[in-house]
């Protein structure tokens, strides 16, 4: 059996290699006799190699060491060559040459460079103004083309095309400077791109560090101006930019001057402006191909700004007279702007805009007091609000030039068709909506209102809903609060003294004062309104107008719903009630008016008809009552004519009979009724009335029976004619005074007797009509007066 032969690596010592059995110690043998051939035959082709590399290395040492020679050779002519007098003639000839070559070329190529640059110019600025934040790589570039236009123009051969260039360089320059207005006007963005545009401008302009907050200044203050001035309806919102605008123009003059200015400025003098890696990256000036023929004038120049010029002083001096005068302009451009607003919420709102903004950022603003300014924007904005109320509470003439109007259009005639009931509202659709439509339709029927009385009320709803707008800013104006808001921007102005009154005066006095003007304004236009109502009653009612009884049942109807809506123009509930402006002086002569035709209708009847009493044979005191007898009803005569009367009243409308209209048609039925009953008992006296058969049947049969008790029946037999007429008489006058009693119980609404009824039963003046006969008609009269009201309606 074969046994393998172990690793002589393995092995400590040769000893070792006998602890195994001979033929294993044998394969050992073999092996390692194996291995030594192995490494003696690889020892030999590493000598045979090494010593070729030997032989390499020999032959490269004898081949450096003739170059050597040749080196050592070649230094030693040099050494000979290079003394000061050889090299000194050598550069003289250099220079020489150069210059020959150089003094046929070097104008063409400044020439032709130059032109390149100044050709180039307008390209790159119309590239770069693109965009917006190049303003002040593009003062750069224009600072380079002036240089450059300045040494073409010097040249003798100048082409006409340098000054097309210049030309638009100009245009390029004034766009430029547009642009940098706009970025100075512009609030958004940021303080860097701000400083960089003044910088722009300073380099453009060649402007001091002052000259650069001056214009920076009036720059923002025309951009207010402008502001202000804009057209349109949004006049808080540009009140309010423009105020904004003010306050952040300080805060960002406070930032950059002079500090910030002065480093950016100080930073353009680090290199000359051809330097500048910025304008070198300009690959359309091609400044690595033309910069060492450009000129040394343009190649060396540096700016060199003033950026010391300003210093904090007067950086300060400067804001705060800048400060005061855009605030008093600011001022003035708002009430320019205020001029034509007729808008009370657009004004109210930009009060509350402008105070909350100036209370929010006004404390910051430098070379103003916040009191003053905070005092000035209160008394323009309430002055601009009580202009408008007052201008409001003025149109109230148009109301009246409405109602002249309608008066105008009236029939001239003196017939007044009152409105149905049954006939206006005959329409299903009016009871759709809650029958809003329906309710309204007989509200105005009952109250008589046509087209024209509906015209002239929805003019004074129009202008009372416009008045009573203030009313709803006076609630905002109170319900504002400013103490939780801006307490601590108040706290830190240190010059503020409203920090306890702010409240009171901004959501106090402010209110109260526009409530006071309001009611005053309200005040003088009602009584404006009644007088010119007064003056149209007086026109109406002055006998020389047709149709004065319409015109004046229409002026009343206007008078009563202009009374019902007056009362709501209070702007408090606890205020003072507002002084009627409808007098007697305006309600007397138009119901004069309506009384004079109601008489003359209803009067001449009654006249007639007590005319043929006196011609009939009535027999009405059968009904008579009491010892002696005396009435206790009226004639048919007076009850006809009282219910002639309150029909008449009717027919005009049942609405217009206020107490006041009443009392007017009492008053003259009270005169012109007891003229009449008097005229009428002159004519009972004269009068001869015939025996009526049937009385004298009766007389006869009475006084048979009176007779036969007294046994007088001849003395009855032979009453004298005359006697029964002056019964008759007597009869008819207590019948005329019981009616005229009757009649007064309506007419007068005092209990007590007026001294013409009394005048009436002195000529009346029948001879057992004594007090207490008078006193039991009075009696019986009030007592049917009491039964019968409910029938006179109009006059009860």
């Amino acid at each position: 059996m074969a046994t393998e032969a172990p690793d002589p690596r393995t092995l400590q010592s040769w000893e070792d290699a006998f602890q195994y059995p001979i033929p294993t110690v044998q394969k050992l043998e073999q092996q390692l006799r194996t291995t030594a051939d192995d490494n003696r035959e690889k020892l030999r082709l590493l000598v045979g190699t090494s010593y070729r590399n030997l032989l390499d290395t020999a032959e490269t040492i004898i081949d450096m060491e003739a170059q050597m020679e040749q080196v050592e050779l070649k230094l030693g002519r040099i050494g000979q060559n290079c003394n000061s007098r050889v090299l000194d003639k050598v550069s003289g000839n250099a220079l020489k040459m150069d210059t020959h070559a150089r003094g046929s070329d070097v104008e063409r190529y400044t020439f032709a460079s130059q032109l390149s640059v100044l050709r180039n110019a307008p390209t790159v600025k119309t590239r770069l103004m693109r965009k917006d934040d190049q303003h002040l790589l593009i003062a750069k570039v224009l600072v380079i083309s002036r240089l450059v236009h300045k040494a073409l123009s010097q040249s003798k051969s100048k082409p006409p095309i340098v000054d097309q260039l210049w030309e638009k360089l100009l245009s390029a320059r004034r766009k430029l400077l547009r642009r940098i207005d706009r970025r100075l006007a512009s609030t958004t963005g940021e303080a860097t791109s701000l400083v960089e545009s003044m910088c722009a401008y300073a380099l453009a302009t060649s402007s001091t560090p002052s000259d650069v907050l001056k214009h920076f200044h009036k720059v923002r203050k025309e951009k207010m101006v402008n502001e202000l001035k804009k057209g349109g309806d949004e006049l808080a919102k540009r009140g309010i930019n423009a105020l904004q605008l003010c306050i952040q123009t300080c805060q960002e003059t406070q930032t950059i001057f002079p500090r910030r200015l002065a480093e950016a400025l100080a930073k353009l003098k680090a290199h000359p402006l051809i330097q500048d890696q910025e304008v070198r990256g300009l690959y359309e000036l091609n400044l690595d191909v033309h910069d060492r023929w450009i000129g040394d004038e343009v190649r060396n120049y540096t700016p060199w700004p003033r950026h010391d010029e300003l210093q904090r002083p007067e950086a300060e001096r400067i804001l705060y007279r800048w400060s005061k005068d855009t605030i008093i302009i600011f001022l003035k451009e708002v009430k320019t702007a205020l001029q034509g607003e007729d808008r009370l919420a657009e004004v109210a709102s930009l009060r509350q805009e402008l105070i909350e903004t100036w209370m929010l950022s006004g404390p910051r603003m430098a070379g103003v007091k916040f009191a003053n300014v905070l005092d000035d924007l209160r008394d323009m904005m309430n002055e601009k609000l009580e202009a408008i109320v007052r201008a409001r509470t003025q149109a109230l003439q148009g109301v009246v030039a409405e109602l002249t109007t309608g008066l105008d259009g009236l029939p001239a005639n003196n017939d007044t068709p009152g409105l149905s009931l049954w006939t206006t509202t005959t329409d299903g659709k009016d009871l759709s909506n809650g029958a809003q439509a329906f309710k309204t339709t007989i509200l105005n029927t009952h109250q008589g209102r046509d087209q024209a009385t509906l015209g002239v009320t929805a003019a004074f709803d129009n202008w009372m809903d416009s008045v009573l707008e203030v009313k709803g800013i006076v609630k905002s104006m109170k319900e504002a609060r400013w103490d939780d808001t801006f307490a601590d921007e108040i706290e830190e102005d240190s010059d503020d003294d409203l920090g306890d009154s702010k409240q009171t005066l901004l959501s106090a006095d402010d209110p109260r004062l526009l409530e006071d003007v309001t009611q005053e304004a309200i005040g003088n236009s009602l009584q404006d309104l009644g007088k010119s109502l007064s003056q149209i009653a007086q026109s109406v009612t002055d006998g020389k107008d047709d149709g004065a009884v319409r015109k004046a049942v229409f002026v009343l109807r206007i008078v009563r719903d202009f009374g019902d809506r007056i009362p709501r123009l209070r702007l408090q509930e606890r205020s003072l009630p507002l002084p009627t402006p409808f007098t007697s002086d305006v309600l007397k002569p138009l119901h004069t008016t309506l009384a004079a035709h109601v008489a003359q209708l209803t009067l001449s009847s009654l006249e007639t008809s007590l005319a043929s009493s006196i011609k009939g044979n009535t027999q009405t005191h059968i009904l008579w009552e009491g010892h002696p007898p005396l009435p206790s009803q009226p004639s048919p005569n007076a009850f006809r004519f009282l219910r002639e009367l309150n029909r008449t009243m009717a027919r005009l409308g049942d609405d217009l009979w206020a107490p006041a209209g009443v009392a007017v048609v009492k008053g003259k039925m009270s005169f012109d009724v007891i003229r009449l009953l008097e005229k009428h008992v002159e004519a009972i006296k004269d009068s001869k009335p015939q025996k009526p058969i049937e009385a004298n049947t009766q007389d006869k049969e009475s006084d048979e029976a009176d007779g036969k008790e007294k046994g007088n029946e001849a003395d009855a037999a032979d009453v004298a004619p005359s006697t029964q007429e002056d019964d008759l008489r007597d009869r008819r006058l207590k019948q005329l005074l019981f009616d005229a009693l009757y009649m007064q119980r309506f007419f007068n609404d005092d209990i007590k007797p007026t001294q013409a009824t009394d005048d009436l039963i002195k000529k009346i003046g029948v001879t057992d009509l004594d007090d207490a006969a008078v006193q039991r008609l009075k009696k019986n009269a009030a007592e049917y007066a009491k039964k019968t009201y409910l029938l006179f309606a109009l006059l009860a």
